[in-house]
């Protein structure tokens, strides 16, 4: 114990006799506003994650309905195509016709933008609409 005391006076750690000892007091008359704690920010932050995740949720299984509605129209239509051309195959003259319009379609401005290429198949698709339910249901069967 002596050792210390002589430590901390040598060190001048001890009583200070030469400062003032002056206290004064602050009153606050208004308090501002309060800051939010870490415990009110992470219960916030957890809420906003969670509302994240439910909306990231929500998108995939809308882009997979999606996705399943687009490929079952690309059946529907491979089904479509694939009638009519057996059809077209037994009618030479509609043969004809159709290879005109498919090379003025490969040789116009219409060429390779989105839908065109259907329009041409379209009358045929009314033509050979009962083939096209009759395959449609032995699908399904």
């Amino acid at each position: 114990k002596q050792w210390y005391q002589r430590r901390v006076r040598a060190r001048n750690l001890g009583k200070d006799l030469l400062a003032p000892k002056l206290v004064s007091r602050t009153q606050i008359e208004k308090i501002g506003p309060q800051e939010p704690t870490y415990r009110q920010i992470i219960k916030q932050a957890k809420k906003v994650y969670d509302n994240l995740e439910e909306q990231h949720e929500r998108a995939m299984k809308l882009s997979d309905a999606e996705a399943r509605r687009i490929h079952k129209r690309y059946k529907e239509e491979i089904l479509e195509l694939s009638v009519i051309q057996r059809e077209l195959f037994k009618r030479k003259n509609e043969v004809r016709v159709l290879s005109e319009k498919l090379i003025d379609y490969q040789n116009s401005d219409l060429y390779n933008q989105p839908g065109t290429f259907a329009n041409i198949f379209e009358p045929y698709a009314e033509l050979f609409k009962e083939q096209i339910e009759e395959a449609k249901k032995d699908l399904i069967d």
